[in-house]
């Protein structure tokens, strides 16, 4: 079993680095929110956890009938983003609180002004969070627990041409 993660990133290379620890986490939309007055944003996710010495080393899915334990694991994990001046959502109602996100990664930019962190989702949904600095924190809020299922991306089909 996995040792759980609790990450702080406060630029650029720090972003990247929480990103992949993110990749294919599922947040639930009504697991989400921009608390205002503390200037804050928050989500609550259910993160693969990649950081297994040995993932590439396993297959894309096991028989889930398999009398072994399933190879890989999954956990809640706490994300909170500070420092939020202003959030802009795209793709998707932020109203469908049912409605399961993937994440695919975390991006990040910083000018003379200001710094942004962009969630970015499968199906073209975003998240763009507008904020004084970069200060985002992530922690694993329980036990890890066993899942027979490694997220697999499609590769993207050849361009036809004309």
């Amino acid at each position: 079993m996995a040792e759980k993660l609790k990450l702080r990133a406060e630029d650029e290379e720090d972003v990247q680095v929480l990103s992949a620890c993110l990749q294919d986490a599922l947040v639930a939309v009504g697991d989400m929110s921009f608390l205002q007055d503390e200037r804050r944003f928050v989500l609550v996710a259910n993160r693969f956890c990649w950081e297994d010495e040995n993932i590439d080393d396993l297959p894309a899915m096991v028989d889930a009938e398999s009398e072994e334990d399933p190879p890989y694991e999954r956990v809640h994990c706490g994300v909170r983003i500070e420092n939020v001046t202003g959030v802009k959502v795209r793709g998707f109602d932020p109203r469908d609180s049912s409605r399961i996100l993937e994440l695919l990664a975390i991006t990040s930019e910083v000018d003379d002004k200001h710094s942004t962190v962009r969630l970015i989702f499968a199906g073209d949904a975003e998240i763009l969070l507008r904020s004084e600095r970069i200060l985002c924190l992530m922690e694993d809020l329980d036990e890890h627990w066993p899942t027979a299922f490694r997220p697999k991306h499609p590769v993207a089909p050849p361009e036809q041409n004309g």
